[in-house]
Order: structure tokens, then C-alpha cells, then sequence
């Protein structure tokens, strides 16, 4: 058994696409110039995965070896030798790297939302230009908070969601700015979110694990933070005003 494909998207989204090995930093994204961008990233496991495997313990069960909480994205050079010495890489100093660098990704992009601005918007949705409008759905305005509740999100995701409000009016003049050089941008915008959101939802997906799969939709193809953060930022403007998340 391993962590599945969603799950090790989800982890790199909460690691910035970045390997979470303290002063490695490298990229794990490979930007294909053809097709879909691809994490290169390994899920790697601070409690073993088998038998005999660096840090195993056997009174665990496989959906907890493979639970994001017991993964790690590294390299594959920090992969192999966080297993190759487990004595200088324990779980507890693994559990530190993990919870650090997550909070510090999160912390920049919260920091980051302040200075969303067009350029990084426009960085953020040029995918856009070859979506098709929307054929469904609405832009009925739902209360935050409210929405918050009906999908079962965590403070977490509350957290991402209220940070991101602080951009929403920076978007909004973003998205109308748009409208008026391509009427059909506001629905091509929407349609692009509401059919990957769609499409998660058919998979089985809800509450958090949806909400940071759409967050890695949302930051597809960017490196830059500023960039990244746009891409959240119109995902939480989206939350508010249509139907990508259930009303």
C-alpha cells in the first residue's frame, strides 16, 4: 500500500512544492512546456512504510503509515538518506521538519495575500484563455462563514479562507477589469474551478481534503509565491460568489 495520488498532491500543496528538508529548498514541480506540470516530490514516510523500513512501528495500521500526518515531501537525495540513517533523523525530529515547514508555507502565503496585485492575478488565471464558459451555476453572493460550516471545513482551511479576504476586492476589480476586454472571462474563470471541483467531488472527496485539492488546482504550473497566493486568492473569491464548494 501507498499514499495515494490526491493525498501526495495535498502534501505538496501544504509544503509550497518545496522539498521540507531544512536549507534544501529545491523545487519539485516539473513544468512540462506540453502537457500537465508534475510533482516530482517523493510522500515519504516518517513512521515506516514496511517491515524493517526506517522508523516502523507495527502496531500501526497501513491508512495510518499512509495518512498525511506520517508524510514527509522531500527530494529523492533527502528521501533516501532520511532512510539510510534513521539514527539522525528520528520521528520526532522528522515530525518537527514536517509541522515547521508547513507553518512557515502557510505563514508566507497568508503573509503574501497583502500584496496580491494584477500581475500575479493574471500570471494565476492565464490558463483561463482556453477554457470554455460555464454552462451552470451562479455568482449568488454566500456568506464565508456560512459556506465554511456547510463543507465541513477545519480552522485551517477557515484560516486560508479569512487571509484570502483580504484580496477579494483586489480580484473583483481583477475579474471586472477582464470582463471588460472578454465578456466570457468571468464564466471561463468559473468553469475552469466548478469542473475540477466537479470532478473531485465524483471522486469521493469533501471537507478539508477537497478544499486543499482545489488549493493545489488553483497553484498548478506557478512557482513564484506571489503567484501561488494570487491563485488561492482567486479560488477563496470564487468560494464566496459561485458554486465551487457547496452553497
Amino acid at each position: 500500500m501507498a499514499a495515494s495520488y490526491p493525498t501526495k498532491i495535498i502534501l505538496a500543496f501544504r509544503s509550497g512544492g518545496v522539498c521540507a528538508m531544512p536549507k534544501c529548498a529545491r523545487h519539485l514541480t516539473y513544468n512540462s512546456p506540453t502537457g500537465d506540470d508534475t510533482y516530482v516530490g517523493e510522500a515519504a514516510h516518517i513512521k515506516g512504510e514496511k517491515p524493517k523500513a526506517a522508523r516502523y512501528e507495527a502496531d500501526m495500521t497501513d491508512v495510518e503509515r499512509d495518512h498525511i500526518d506520517n508524510l514527509l515531501y522531500l527530494c529523492t537525495d533527502d528521501h533516501t538518506i532520511i532512510d539510510k540513517v534513521p539514527a539522525d533523523w528520528t520521528t520526532v525530529k522528522l515530525l518537527e521538519i514536517k509541522t515547521k515547514h508547513e507553518m512557515q508555507v502557510r505563514q508566507a502565503m497568508e503573509l503574501a495575500f497583502a500584496d496580491v496585485a494584477f500581475p500575479e492575478l493574471q500570471n494565476a488565471v492565464a490558463w483561463v484563455s482556453n477554457q470554455p464558459p460555464a454552462t451552470n451555476g451562479s455568482f449568488d453572493l454566500t456568506a464565508p462563514e456560512e459556506k465554511i460550516k456547510k463543507n465541513a471545513l477545519s480552522n485551517g482551511a477557515r484560516n486560508i479562507i479569512a487571509a484570502g479576504m483580504m484580496s477579494r476586492d483586489t480580484v473583483a476589480a481583477y475579474v471586472e477589469a477582464e470582463a471588460q476586454l472578454d465578456s466570457d472571462f468571468p464564466e471561463r474563470l468559473k468553469a475552469g474551478f466548478l469542473e475540477e471541483y466537479f470532478g473531485q467531488r465524483k471522486e469521493g472527496y469533501k471537507g478539508d481534503e477537497l478544499f486543499e485539492l482545489m488549493c493545489a488546482f488553483a497553484q498548478r504550473g506557478l512557482r513564484k509565491q506571489a503567484d501561488r497566493t494570487a491563485g488561492i486568492a482567486v479560488l477563496v473569491y470564487l468560494f464566496e460568489i459561485c458554486d465551487v464548494f457547496e452553497k
